[in-house]
């Protein structure tokens, strides 16, 4: 058995933990010999060992790899966390220990307001631009956003889940993460693919999408919320926070929770995309490039970028938004979708071909 599979293994004895875990290592003197002191307290030890160890070969034989909470490469402020997941899977390229550049977890409420959408596309791509990782949970909202910007950009971005890498939901993000696999990014999780998720899995995740940032950014928040928990936490781990505070609307309940974060802690709102990057991004090289407008006519890329923001745009919204008239923005959306670009669908619905 080796280090990998005698954590995973003590992660599992039931009612030990991962606090009594690394206690029982100490105490008794290697991990293996912890291991030994835990098959004494479980009832047909040989079976549930085998049982157990299985579970870890089928999740490597789905594709994933596991990373035990000692390895090098494991993240170094994960141990510090009052609980960090003794193991952890992924798919992707792992945290490096020589990894540099910032790490911005960029957070927010799954039923987010167009703006909000706009706001956390924008901040992932100039963060992106700026070199930093943007790290969030691929929920559907403020967290997809953020991640198609840093994928628009070309850049390296990591989704932490609250269910296994295999299982990414919702399915609407799947595109998402896979685009970010391909970009040289990471999808994580310190659940098993196939086992039942519960509410309170997301809440736990969102420890680990903090512990992993050097920010975190609230972009919208209700009243209540998983990213008001995360605002929380970076508090508590002394990771600095950042609110979006939008021109208007403040005192509306979809803006609830940044208001109230901003009443106790008015130094931490921000306004402009640009400025906040620019201030979290003090020292990383800026990228200047992305990826999803190469070989696009500078013509069409404001209208390429609003399609992305939202993964697909009704013609008379994308007239609108680019003042244009129904007619001619019909024309240079038929010239996108020659060109390969886009996709009309029933409906004068356009979607990206290209993520």
């Amino acid at each position: 058995m080796d280090r990998l599979e005698a954590w995973w293994v003590l992660a599992g004895v039931p009612g030990l933990g991962v606090k009594k875990a690394r206690e029982m290592v100490r105490l008794a003197g290697s991990l293996e010999q912890a291991v030994e002191w835990a098959a004494r307290c479980i009832p047909n030890a040989d079976r549930w060992f085998g049982e157990r160890l299985q579970l870890l070969h089928d999740e490597r034989g789905r594709g994933s790899w596991a990373m035990a909470w000692d390895d090098p490469n494991f993240p170094s402020a994960w141990r510090e966390l009052p609980d960090p997941p003794l193991v952890v899977f992924g798919r992707g390229v792992p945290h490096l220990s020589t990894e540099s550049g910032c790490h911005v977890a960029v957070v927010g409420t799954r039923k987010c307001s167009a703006e909000a959408q706009h706001v956390a596309f924008e901040l992932g791509k100039a963060m992106a631009l700026r070199g930093a990782t943007v790290v969030s949970g691929l929920a559907r909202g403020i967290d997809a956003a953020a991640h198609r910007g840093a994928c628009y950009v070309g850049h390296r971005n990591i989704g932490i889940l609250g269910g296994g890498v295999s299982d990414v939901q919702p399915r609407s993000s799947v595109p998402i993460a896979m685009r970010m696999l391909e970009l040289g990014g990471a999808v994580l999780s310190e659940r098993l693919s196939g086992e039942p998720v519960h509410r309170w899995h997301f809440a736990a995740r969102n420890r680990l999408v903090v512990g992993l940032a050097e920010a975190v950014v609230v972009v919208q928040s209700p009243a209540k919320g998983g990213a008001l928990i995360s605002a929380q936490l970076a508090l508590d781990l002394g990771v600095s926070c950042w609110v979006y505070r939008p021109s208007k609307g403040l005192d509306t309940p979809p803006w609830a929770g940044n208001r109230r974060l901003l009443s106790e802690f008015p130094a931490m709102g921000w306004q402009s995309v640009d400025a906040l990057a620019d201030e979290i991004a003090k020292g990383i090289e800026f990228t200047r490039t992305c990826i999803a407008e190469q070989g696009l006519p500078m013509a069409f890329r404001s209208t390429w970028r609003h399609i992305m923001e939202t993964r697909g745009a009704q013609l008379a919204t994308l007239a609108m938004l680019a003042g244009k008239d129904m007619e001619s923005m019909r024309r240079q959306l038929h010239a996108m979708e020659m060109g390969g670009w886009v996709r009309r669908m029933p409906g004068e619905w356009y979607v990206p071909l290209k993520l």
